[in-house]
């Protein structure tokens, strides 16, 4: 039976303490607390834009509407952001539907959706750590609860052996979280511009040009340095295959070998669905084959 997926559906309501509460029973969570804690200032930070809609410690009914669905939308806001020529403000107003009457200021537009990548790097470590607990209960019969509670250095030998297996997926969510915060930094740093009484909106357009070009860029040369990566990794894949290696083989033989490298030079590999992708996506696999 799958967990019931973690959401933090009420951005403008969490409490840092009750989220750490949430996390302090996984037994990862002292390796996380720094990223949870990032997470939680950049949530705090966005509601503390969003204060002139609270009366009486309660939100107005517009500003949780509007979180809602920014937290809902934020996958097509990004898209039509990347496709539009207009400011980020107007592309999340056009995309969650407000009415042109809206109070609601750009720079809260902006702190909502920082608010919304801090909440999904909360949710994707969440989701790491107890998927991460689920498999020791699996390896022990016994009661997870309670050999944590003991601590015995058995327990603390096989939690280093269960994280040694599922050292790509720690990484993996390591870096998703990383991502996650950084690009919530970004859109709060641009928060704080829109929201400047210093500032012409003429500025504020130009900046927030300027750093979207900024960022198209970067993700651009990102793209460009693991082009040849990826093109090894295919032919890496071919001479398997030419050689009278299985499908079902060629994506655990590349994981044991250097072309598996993130980047040359650096220790940290593709998992092994991260390589299996890239073979699909060079057309030496089919998503219908299982390696």
């Amino acid at each position: 039976m799958l967990n019931k997926k973690f959401y933090l559906s009420a951005p403008l309501n969490i409490e840092g303490w009750e989220v750490v509460e949430t996390f302090e029973r996984f037994t990862l969570y002292d390796e996380f607390a720094e990223r949870i804690d990032d997470a939680l200032e950049l949530i705090l930070e966005g509601q503390e834009h969003w204060v002139s809609h609270l009366t009486d410690e309660k939100w107005s009914v517009e500003s949780v509407r509007v979180l809602a669905n920014v937290r809902r939308l934020s996958s097509n806001i990004r898209q039509y952001s990347e496709r539009s020529s207009d400011d980020l403000p107007r592309c999340i107003h056009w995309t969650v539907g407000e009415p042109s009457s809206s109070a609601i200021t750009d720079s809260q537009y902006i702190a909502a959706l920082a608010i919304d990548c801090a909440c999904r790097a909360i949710e994707t470590l969440e989701k790491w750590l107890s998927a991460f607990d689920a498999d020791l209960s699996a390896g022990k019969p016994d009661s997870l609860a309670a050999l944590i509670a003991d601590a015995s250095e058995e327990f603390k030998v096989f939690v280093e052996e269960v994280r040694h297996e599922q050292l790509h997926l720690e990484i993996e969510a390591r870096e998703a979280a990383a991502d996650l915060l950084g690009t919530a930094r970004y859109y709060m740093t641009l928060a704080d511009v829109y929201a400047s009484p210093l500032l012409s909106y003429a500025d504020k357009i130009r900046i927030s040009a300027a750093a979207r070009k900024a960022g198209n860029s970067s993700g651009a040369m990102r793209r460009e340095a693991t082009l040849d990566r990826d093109k090894s990794i295919c032919a890496h894949a071919r001479r398997l295959l030419s050689n009278g290696r299985s499908a079902r083989e060629i994506v655990g033989i590349i994981f044991g070998t250097d072309s598996a490298l993130k980047r040359p030079g650096e220790t940290a590999k593709l998992s092994t669905k991260q390589i299996r992708n890239i073979l699909i996506k060079g057309r030496v696999l089919y998503a219908e084959e299982e390696p």
